[in-house]
């Protein structure tokens, strides 16, 4: 039995179904008016297809025998779990990161800077505010002047704004921590492949 790791194992997995895709399984051949031995090419054509058929077969059961060795060994270490958790923890946080602008595209140590704008943009922004900057938007369409027709308010208060940096920080907390646990296992955890697979790939060029 070979070891690999699981790297080596996505790697090598990967590498068959690139071998699957490009395995010749043509179901007819093309017979041109001047062939002199139609029957010949048919035969031989036919044979080759067979042989095709044999080779896809046996890198199919291949594969899917990696691939359930794969499974069991994440199985074991968790790995499933904690792809399952990253997952959910990056929709989370694009849903977040949309209701503060900006917070998306910066680094960690931002997120104050963003913040305070968003707090900002809070107080500035009053209720009072808007609605004086509506009543005045208002007047110079009656007027019959180009202009905006809309205002943005905010809808976020501090106590709102905080919250949500505090969900987005732990968020980004632990992606981080969950992507250097993945690198980790990724670069530890062994999958035990059959030699003779291993060895049947090898005289496919498969690897």
């Amino acid at each position: 039995m070979a070891s690999l790791t699981l790297t080596k194992t996505a790697r090598l997995q990967e590498r068959i179904r690139a071998a699957l895709r490009e395995l010749p399984l043509l179901p007819h051949v093309a017979i041109g008016i001047f062939a002199l031995e139609p029957l010949t090419t048919i035969e031989r054509e036919a044979a080759r297809l067979r042989e095709n058929l044999d080779v896809l077969t046996r890198l199919l059961a291949i594969l899917a025998q990696v691939r359930a060795a794969t499974g069991r060994a994440n199985a074991e270490c968790g790995i499933g779990d904690l792809l399952a958790e990253k997952a959910g923890l990056e929709e989370e946080l694009s849903l977040l990161t949309k209701l503060i602008p900006g917070v998306g595209r910066a680094d960690a140590g931002d997120f104050d800077g963003f913040l305070g704008g968003a707090k900002r943009r809070s107080l500035r922004r009053h209720a009072g505010e808007i609605e004086a900057q509506v009543n005045a938007m208002r007047a110079r369409y009656e007027q019959t002047e180009p202009g905006e027709t809309t205002v943005e308010a905010p809808l976020l208060d501090d106590a709102d704004a905080e919250r949500l940096r505090e969900r987005i920080v732990a968020c980004r907390r632990r992606l981080e921590e969950i992507g250097d646990r993945l690198r980790e296992l990724n670069g530890g955890i062994r999958v035990e492949i059959d030699d003779a697979m291993l060895a049947y790939l090898r005289e496919q060029e498969v690897i």
